[in-house]
């Protein structure tokens, strides 16, 4: 990997009740008790990747798109559960298409009442680079591999 930035500013956007500050609340708190609504402001957080590269990252939560904002990078979260969000995907990728992209399929631990899935997503996605990772703010499954990706996808 290449070093790291000083800081990588990643805009948190997707549909409404798709799990953008749960997903926050997760990685950056480790646990949904001590989170207060966080829409709209910064977060700064530092990730250890455990091969010596540490990344600091710049969070917002944005519920519109476009937006104005520059950043370096999207995390597109969607409810695995909700069929709209995977109605809306096209729409958001073709808004997010500047940048590099990772989604994080949120409530993981729900897939057995999931209305798509990874592979379902992936077919929309086509053959753009972006990552699919299942996540669960609720039980933090998940949440490190999404860290290490979306690490790996600002550094490179």
């Amino acid at each position: 990997m290449q070093a790291s930035p000083s800081i990588s500013k990643v805009l948190v956007v997707g549909p409404k009740g798709s799990g953008k500050s749960s997903l926050l609340c997760r990685i950056i708190f480790n646990s949904m008790e001590e989170c207060d609504q966080i829409p709209g402001q910064f977060l700064k957080f530092s990730f250890s990747t455990g091969n010596g590269d540490n990344v600091s990252f710049l969070f917002k939560e944005v519920n519109n798109l476009p937006t104005p904002e520059k950043k370096s990078a999207y995390i597109l979260t969607l409810n695995s559960n909700n069929k709209a969000d995977f109605d809306d995907l096209p729409n958001l990728l073709s808004m997010t298409s500047d940048k590099k992209v990772i989604i994080a399929l949120c409530m993981s631990d729900l897939h057995y009442s999931a209305a798509f899935w990874v592979e379902d997503v992936k077919k929309i996605i086509g053959k753009r680079n972006i990552k699919v990772v299942p996540v669960s703010s609720k039980t933090g499954e998940n949440v490190k591999q999404f860290m290490l990706d979306l690490s790996e996808m600002v550094l490179t």
